[in-house]
């Protein structure tokens, strides 16, 4: 192919159309090649996750909020992880974290 006869604008569109499509190809080769494993461990009277020691990741979505600031809406908790500086700070004034319950 020779690539001297294509302008600069030319080049750019079919380098990202070939980028689009080396994507869209390993994504078609990775889905076959799993329900190939697929078949081929359920034939096998296992499950892939058992084969390979794999487990599903955990699809939870977003914590809800559990905590506001009252005086600033942009700080919220949602109870996990370290307690924000904010709430910490408050905590340490006197108040209670139920104070600050949505």
């Amino acid at each position: 192919m020779d690539l001297k006869k294509y302008s600069r604008a030319e080049l750019v569109k079919l380098s990202n159309d070939i980028s689009k499509e080396v994507s869209r190809r390993a994504e078609a080769d990775k889905n076959e090649t799993r329900k190939k494993l697929e078949r081929m461990a359920s034939e096998a009277g296992f499950s892939v996750e058992e084969l390979f020691g794999v487990q599903k990741a955990n699809k939870r979505g977003p914590a809800k909020i559990k905590y506001a600031d009252p005086k600033n809406p942009e700080n919220a908790w949602s109870g996990r992880g370290r307690m924000p500086r904010w709430l910490s700070a408050a905590v340490g004034s006197g108040k209670k974290v139920e104070d600050f319950a949505v």
